[in-house]
């Protein structure tokens, strides 16, 4: 008997011919092979899933202050009817099974109680919460011209994802009400524009933050960053200047910086701090963008005179 090789060998007269048993033989067991280890491969995957769903598991949860970071002991915890302490070091474990989502509400004295969804998973899930207190927050500051100084009465002051809104008054100053949490605080102007602040204040504070605006015709950006020095972390009061302009700042507490109204181009920009060495960045600033730039100074060894 001979076999045909081909898909569909031909007969003789042109029309199709029967393959060869000993080829569909061969293909038969090859299909029924591939088949047979795709089903061994879901039956593992499908026998781990299901070891694994409803297994016990733990959720573990720490709770924060928001605005100090310190964790904090005795914060309530609940999950369903079911309520748990944080110990000493903010944390408590929540018994679950794999799979199951709890939803838990956590509250510590007459702070604001925060909501969240977790999935209970193996190994043990994990949840930060960060609770805030109910005093009061405030920011305060003024909407100018970036480019003349000028004040913008009138300009509409708001934060991102809250309903409170302020109006400027004819000397530029705002006053608004801040809620907890990292917000983006944004002031508006009919021909102008601005850069979003993003900022974070504490309980019982009052947070001074001037928002300038610059007309839509210009093109500016701004650069904005933390100056640090090796080994020892914020540099407080750093100079930072921008070549070619007058533009310039210093550094806050924290090491952090902006310098605003920066017309878009490629500059160099200078670093200087008491006992460290200068530094210098070349970079490019985009219209109407924020450029993130972070440094950290080397400091300068003292001489030794012979």
């Amino acid at each position: 008997m001979r076999c045909r090789t081909g898909a569909a060998a031909a007969n003789t007269d042109g029309s199709p011919g029967d393959i060869c048993p000993v080829i569909r033989v061969y293909r038969w067991f090859t299909l029924s092979v591939s088949c047979l280890r795709g089903v061994h491969v879901g039956l593992w995957v499908a026998l781990a899933a299901a070891c694994t769903f409803g297994a016990e598991a733990r959720v573990k949860v720490r709770v924060r202050d928001g605005d100090t970071g310190q964790w904090l002991a005795n914060a309530k915890v609940k999950a369903g009817e079911r309520v748990f302490f944080t110990d000493s070091l903010g944390e408590c474990i929540i018994p679950a099974l794999a799979g199951q989502r709890l939803l838990l509400t956590t509250s510590i004295g007459n702070g604001y109680p925060a909501t969240d969804s977790v999935l209970a998973t193996v190994p043990d899930a994990r949840l930060v919460v960060k609770l805030y207190g109910r005093q009061p927050r405030t920011a305060i500051g003024f909407v100018r011209d970036g480019s003349t100084g000028k004040p913008l009465a009138r300009a509409l002051v708001r934060i991102e994802g809250a309903a409170a809104t302020a109006k400027a008054d004819s000397a530029g100053m705002y006053v608004i009400p801040f809620p907890p949490g990292d917000r983006e605080l944004i002031a508006a102007l009919p021909g102008f524009r601005g850069f979003p602040r993003n900022l974070s204040v504490k309980a019982g504070d009052t947070l001074a933050v001037d928002l300038p605006l610059y007309d839509t015709s210009l093109a500016v950006g701004e650069i904005a960053g933390r100056v640090e020095v090796q080994g020892l972390g914020a540099a407080c009061g750093a100079n930072v200047t921008v070549e070619g302009t007058r533009l310039g700042t210093a550094s806050d507490q924290n090491g952090d910086y902006i310098i605003t109204g920066v017309p878009a181009g490629s500059y160099r920009v200078v670093f200087s701090y008491a006992g460290c060495k200068k530094a210098m960045k070349v970079v490019s600033v985009m219209a109407w963008e924020s450029l993130v730039l972070n440094v950290q100074l080397e400091q300068r060894l003292p001489t030794t005179k012979r």
